[in-house]
C-alpha cells in the first residue's frame, strides 16, 4: 500500500508539474515583455487554450505512460514534441480567427521557449530526486525472482543499472531451467522450498521468469502463490526469439498474448503518415534548387536518363520502385551478377561517386515517401534477391518489414550503412521498430543532419560482398 501511494503521489507531480510550468514561463514572459504580473483577458483566454491543447497533445504522445527517468532524453522529446504540438494549435486558431494581431510575438516566442526549459528542468530535479530516493531505498518493489533463465538474468542486470525501473531483487528461486547464476543475488532455495520462501520474506513482486515450455514449474509456482496476497509477474524466456511490440491483449475474453507486431498502428499510423508527407513536403521543397542542380549535373556526366528507378522490398514484404539520381552509366548490372556491398568495386561516373558519397543520390526517395512507399525514417530496404538470400541466413531478418522502408534510420546514424556487418544493422533496425515513437522518429531526423550525409564507401567491420546472378537489372 505504502508503495501504491508513493507511485502514485509521483505520478500526480509530474502529472501537476507541466501547467504550473506552463502557467508559470506565460506569467513570467508577460512580466518581461510588458513588466507587469496583471495579464489581460485576452493573454489569459490564450494561456487555457494551449493548456488544453498541450493536454490533449500529451496523451497523443504519451508523455505520462513511462516510467519517469527511464530513456531520458525520448521524454524529454515527447515533452517538447506536445508543448510543440500545443502551440502549433494555439497559433492555427489565432490565424484562423484573425485575432493574431492581439498577441505580442515577443510574448508568444518567451513563452515557448521559457516553458520548454522549465518543464526540462522540472523533470531532470525529479530524477535526480527518484534516482537519489531510490538508492536509499525508497519507492522500490522488493521482488522474488523464479528461475535463473536468459530472461531472468537479464532483469537482474537491468534492475541493478537502472534505478528509473524502481524494483530491487533480493533473491531467487532456483529452478531445473536455470542458465547461471545472479551476480549480487542470493539464492533462496529451491522451486520446491518456495512456500517457505514466500513466507519468510515480504516480496511486492515476483517475477516468474521460466521457458514457455516449463508449463509444470509455472503452474506448480502460480499454485503456490494462489493463497498470497502478491503481485506476480510472467517474463517468459523466448528461447532467444526476436519479439517485437510484444503486449497482452483481450480477445472476447481471452487473454491473448501478441508476440511480434507493427507499432503502427490506430493513431500511431496516422502520426507517422502526418509526420512523413509533411516533413517531406517541406524538404523538396527547400532542395528543389539543389534536386535541379543535381538532375543537370547527372545529365552531363554521362547520357542516360536522371533517375535510376530499382525495385526494392518494403512494407510487409512488397515491392516498390526506389528512386535514386543515377551514379552508374547506363545498364553497367545487365548480364551480370549483382552484388551487395563491395561498393567501392562498382563503376560510378565522377560526379556519381560524389553525390554516392554525400548521399544526395538518396534525395529523390522523398518522392517516394509523397507516394506513401517509403517514410523518412526506417529500415533500409533491399533488393528482392538479397531479401531472398538473406531472410534464411539472419534471424529475425524479415521483421523490419514491419514498417515501411526510410532514407534514414536508426542504424545509419549510428554508422551501421554502406559496406558494414548486416547482422549488426538489423540489430538496430529491430530496435527503432521496438521502441518506435514519434520523438524517436525527429531524434533520427535531427542527428541525420550530422551523421547521416557525408560518408566513406571504404569498408568498415565490412561483411562479405554477396553476388546474385540476375539477366537484367530493373
Amino acid at each position: 500500500m505504502q508503495l501504491s501511494k508513493f507511485n502514485a503521489l509521483l505520478d500526480f507531480e509530474i502529472r501537476a508539474s507541466d501547467p504550473i510550468c506552463a502557467v508559470l514561463a506565460a506569467y513570467l514572459a508577460y512580466f518581461i515583455r510588458f513588466d507587469t504580473w496583471r495579464m489581460s483577458s485576452f493573454y489569459v483566454v490564450a494561456l487555457i487554450i494551449l493548456m488544453l491543447a498541450t493536454l490533449a497533445a500529451s496523451i497523443l504522445f504519451r508523455v505520462y505512460e513511462r516510467p519517469l527517468g527511464e530513456r531520458a532524453y525520448e521524454q524529454y522529446c515527447c515533452i517538447a514534441a506536445s508543448w510543440t504540438a500545443g502551440f502549433a494549435a494555439l497559433l492555427a486558431l489565432g490565424y484562423l480567427l484573425k485575432v493574431g494581431d492581439l498577441y505580442s510575438r515577443g510574448w508568444v516566442t518567451l513563452t515557448f521557449f521559457l516553458g520548454l526549459a522549465l518543464m526540462a528542468a522540472v523533470r531532470q530535479l525529479a530524477v535526480a530526486a527518484l534516482w537519489y530516493l531510490r538508492r536509499q531505498g525508497v519507492g522500490l518493489r522488493r521482488c522474488l525472482l523464479v528461475g535463473a533463465t536468459e530472461s531472468g538474468l537479464h532483469m537482474v542486470r537491468q534492475a541493478k543499472a537502472n534505478p528509473a525501473l524502481g524494483m530491487t531483487i533480493g533473491a531467487y528461486v532456483a529452478t531445473s531451467h536455470d542458465q547461471g547464476v545472479p551476480e549480487g543475488v542470493r539464492c533462496a532455495g529451491s522451486l520446491r522450498h518456495i512456500d517457505e520462501i514466500l513466507d519468510q520474506g515480504e516480496w511486492d513482486e515476483v517475477l516468474v521468469a521460466l521457458p514457455v515450455s516449463a508449463h509444470r514449474a509455472i503452474g506448480y509456482a502460480l499454485d503456490r502463490m494462489e493463497e498470497r496476497v502478491v503481485t506476480v509477474k510472467f517474463v517468459p524466456d523466448m528461447l532467444g526469439r526476436q519479439l517485437i511490440n510484444q503486449r497482452m491483449v483481450d480477445c472476447g475474453g481471452i487473454p491473448m498474448v501478441t508476440l511480434r507486431d507493427s507499432p503502427l498502428l490506430g493513431h500511431a499510423w496516422l502520426l507517422k503518415a502526418l509526420e512523413d508527407r509533411a516533413i517531406a513536403a517541406a524538404i523538396l521543397l527547400m532542395i528543389s534548387p539543389l534536386m535541379l542542380a543535381l538532375a543537370i549535373g547527372v545529365k552531363l556526366s554521362s547520357p542516360g536518363p536522371v533517375l535510376y528507378r530499382q525495385r526494392r522490398v518494403g512494407l510487409d514484404g512488397k515491392e516498390f520502385e526506389m528512386l535514386k539520381f543515377r551514379s552508374m552509366p547506363v545498364d553497367m548490372e545487365k548480364n551480370k551478377a549483382v552484388q551487395w556491398g563491395n561498393a567501392q568495386a562498382k563503376t560510378t561516373t565522377r560526379f556519381g561517386r560524389f553525390i554516392r558519397q554525400t548521399s544526395l543520390d538518396e534525395l529523390p526517395q522523398f518522392i517516394n515517401v509523397l507516394r506513401g512507399d517509403m517514410s523518412i525514417v526506417g529500415p533500409r530496404p533491399e533488393r528482392p534477391m538479397f531479401v531472398e538470400k538473406f531472410k534464411g541466413e539472419i534471424a529475425g531478418y524479415m521483421h523490419k518489414h514491419l514498417v515501411k522502408a526510410g532514407i534514414t534510420g536508426w542504424a545509419q546514424i549510428n554508422g551501421w550503412r554502406g559496406d558494414t556487418d548486416l547482422v549488426k544493422r538489423i540489430e538496430y533496425d529491430l530496435y527503432y521498430i521496438n521502441h518506435w515513437s514519434l520523438a524517436f522518429d525527429l531524434r533520427i531526423i535531427f542527428l541525420t543532419i550530422f551523421k547521416g550525409f557525408v560518408h566513406s564507401e571504404a569498408p568498415t567491420a565490412a561483411a562479405p560482398a554477396v553476388e546474385v546472378r540476375v539477366e537484367k537489372a530493373s
